[in-house]
């Protein structure tokens, strides 16, 4: 198979499959007469299994890595209902490998629902976790191979195992099945993953909001259950603490987080062929953290560059699927719909049973706020259409400013006196909301470093103001690379890729007018006819952000006093690029993908 080039980008040529024969009886010609055979019986659709084993007791046992650390995990089996025990057969195994204690998953449940329909199911507690010997990390390499070690002792050394291994988990459950589907090599008996509640781009997702660290691996490090032979001093997961919150090497995007960047783990993983569905919610600690994920995993399969958005003429597979939902962290994971989605997922890889999941076309599951329903796209996002508006007196107009304005923020708590906001007028037709977007402030500063928070949002004609977005950038770090930004068809800007080391940081210069490209995280909404759009810029992060950040004391420093002046002239035009388009680009899920609230 060859590779075609456009615009730049590689791609495989598109491929058209039809399927004869489709009609209800065959037409034979034999011996020269023809005669008509009977269709063949029609199988029954599949259906999940339903719960017809017992859960044993937890079984404890120690496995030991190739270093010689001894990881505590549990294991259920199966058991026969009438009589409590072992069931007979030869089940897969579902792992989940958890740092808050062997003893639980995701971590709510212990894996009843698949004992129930024949899976066993193993809990490990995390190298330098509970009773797990070793010193905590923040995942990385040593992470990833324990749980390579540890497929390969649940397939190789449990009894009653068919050989075949899945990741089940949410949160660090579920980040780190993507670093062992990445370490297991080929030919591995891990053959499924379901990384649920998770992000894409640690640093850019969740460490740190537009070069300012947070203070989110602290609070994890604080309440994990730390193990016999960890120190909290001095093992690595302090030193990545104590590095963020001093303004050290890793309060930067630097190589320590790019090799935690889950998309770049991609081209391994489909190199070992593992197949995986994630989930995130539209709400979660880092809102569609998982659609970075979703694009690497598309683009590294078909050889594209794995930043790219996936354009509708782009070749897609349903080996790797995800599901955004309207929900909080964690929220419904093990309620029925998901749960029953996970089960057909491993049902699929693990038990070869007959499912149409994997043979899906449209493999982003999406739910479409607003409307209130599920969408099935291949592409994200699922238009590349824009609108720019500009910043006007209290205004957004699609109309470049001509004169002179100016509005003035202090780099201080947002209030109502210090927060600006733009709106647009009413619509005149719905539109759609669909993927990330960018805005471009142009201002001046008294200090060398700016803080810009800019917060997206839509109001009713009852005045009702519903959030979609946000995003935050220091402004040292303003520096773009255009290569792994996004653009839509009209060329705007609408997610800008901003490197964040401590070789791209650039102090600002006080008093020089200075652009700024604030990307707001993505979001799918419907907006009706007769509302508005808002933007609102603050100096600091907003109380209802999606997760707050925590300036180093240089940054403080640097930071402390400032007054900015942003500009909206015809020679400094500050605007919004909005990635709007036609409600007939979502198209509607035939099911549901999760719970609507």
């Amino acid at each position: 198979m060859t590779q075609a080039t456009t615009s730049g980008r590689h791609r495989l040529p598109r491929t058209v499959s039809v399927l004869a024969g489709a009609s209800s009886a065959l037409i034979l010609v034999v011996a020269g007469q023809t005669t008509t055979a009977a269709a063949p019986a029609k199988t029954p659709a599949w259906q999940p299994p339903r719960a017809t084993y017992g859960a044993g007791e937890p079984i404890p046992m120690t496995v030991t890595m190739d270093d010689g650390v001894k990881i505590a995990v549990d294991v259920v089996y199966p058991t026969d209902p009438g009589t409590g025990q072992r069931a007979s057969g030869d089940f897969p195994v579902l792992l989940t490998q958890n740092p808050y204690g062997k003893q639980r998953s995701d971590p709510t449940d212990s894996g009843t629902y698949f004992v129930q329909r024949g899976y066993i199911y193993v809990a490990s507690a995390v190298r330098g976790t509970a009773a797990s010997g070793g010193q905590a990390d923040w995942f990385g390499d040593r992470q990833a191979e324990d749980g390579a070690d540890l497929v390969n002792w649940a397939a190789r050394s449990l009894d009653d195992t068919n050989g075949k291994v899945g990741l089940d988990g949410c949160s660090y459950l579920g980040v780190n099945q993507w670093f062992t589907a990445a370490a297991v090599g080929r030919k591995s008996p891990l053959k499924a993953i379901a990384p649920f509640c998770t992000d894409s781009d640690f640093y850019n997702d969740l460490t740190a909001n537009g070069g300012i660290p947070t203070d989110f691996v602290a609070s994890i490090g604080q309440g994990l259950p730390r193990g016999p032979e960890d120190d909290p001093a001095t093992d690595p997961l302090s030193e990545t603490i104590a590095q963020q919150a001093s303004g050290g090497p890793r309060a930067y995007n630097n190589a320590y987080w790019q090799d935690l960047n889950v998309q770049k783990l991609m081209p391994r993983i489909i190199r070992n062929g593992i197949p995986a569905l994630s989930q995130a919610g539209w709400y979660d600690l880092f809102p569609g953290g998982n659609l970075g994920a979703y694009a690497a995993a598309q683009n590294a399969y078909f050889g594209r560059p794995l930043t790219d958005p996936i354009e509708n003429s782009d070749a897609v597979t349903g080996r790797y699927q995800a599901i955004v939902g309207p929900w909080t962290h964690g929220e419904h994971v093990d309620e029925p719909t998901l749960q029953s989605i996970r089960l057909k997922w491993f049902e699929t890889w693990l038990k070869n049973a007959p499912t149409p999941m994997a043979a899906t076309s449209t493999p982003l599951h999406l739910f479409e706020n607003g409307a209130n329903r599920w969408v099935d796209s291949a592409a994200w996002p699922l238009s590349t259409d824009a609108r720019t508006y500009y910043l006007g007196d209290g205004s957004l107009t699609a109309t470049r400013p001509t004169g002179q304005g100016r509005d003035s923020l202090t780099w201080a708590a947002a209030t109502a006196d210090n927060t600006l906001t733009y709106s647009t007028a009413p619509l005149t037709k719905p539109s759609l909301l669909n993927g990330p977007a960018d805005v471009t402030v142009y201002a001046t500063s008294t200090t060398p470093e700016t803080q810009l928070s800019a917060t997206l949002s839509i109001v009713a004609p009852d005045e009702t103001v519903t959030k979609q977005a946000d995003g935050v950038l220091l402004g040292s770090q303003r520096s773009v690379d255009r290569r792994g930004s996004w653009y839509g068809s009209n060329g705007a800007l609408l997610k800008p890729s901003h490197p964040f080391t401590e070789q791209s940081r650039r102090p600002v210069v006080p008093g020089t007018t200075t652009r700024y490209d604030i990307a707001l995280l993505p979001s799918l909404t419907e907006i009706p006819a007769g509302f508005r759009i808002r933007i609102a810029l603050t100096s600091q992060t907003p109380a209802d952000f999606h997760y707050p950040v925590a300036p180093t004391p240089q940054q403080l420093a640097d930071l402390s006093g400032g007054v900015y002046s942003i500009e909206r002239s015809a020679g400094a035009a500050s605007h919004v690029n909005l990635p709007l388009t036609s409600t007939r680009a979502a198209r509607p899920s035939t099911q549901s993908w999760g719970p609507a609230s």
